[in-house]
């Protein structure tokens, strides 16, 4: 479907070379480009992911220095307030990390089944 005002007006679109374009009618939907077959990754995902590995870094990283820390002397010599707070907050921000971890996944799981063609029903 062609934009006959735009036609009659006689207004074309110019590119950075200077070549007229077609016309585009604002009504009629342009075709889906074939070369772009996969879109690009969300931003937000990435950070999130990327959070979530830094999460559970700290959290193990936590675990492992506020247990040894109980056990005895460690090579960074914690305080025994550092050492508290270490292992009181170490099982909440484990939780957060496989809490997000799941939450990630599960968006996933929803955009690959997006992604894939229904299922007819034939009765």
């Amino acid at each position: 479907m062609q934009d006959h005002v735009h036609e009659r007006i006689g207004f074309r679109e110019i590119d950075e070379h200077g070549n007229a374009m077609p016309a585009v009618s604002p009504h009629a939907p342009e075709p889906a480009d074939p070369t772009q077959k996969r879109a690009s990754p969300n931003p937000f995902i990435i950070a999130l992911w990327v959070l979530d590995a830094g999460l559970l870094g700290f959290g193990f990283w936590a675990l492992t220095e506020a247990a040894a820390a109980m056990a005895g002397p460690t090579q960074f010599n914690t305080s025994a307030q550092l050492s508290f707070m270490l292992m009181s907050y170490t099982p909440y921000v484990l939780l957060g990390g496989l809490l997000l971890a799941a939450a990630l996944l599960f968006w996933h799981a929803v955009q690959w089944q997006r992604k894939r063609p229904s299922p007819t029903n034939s009765v």
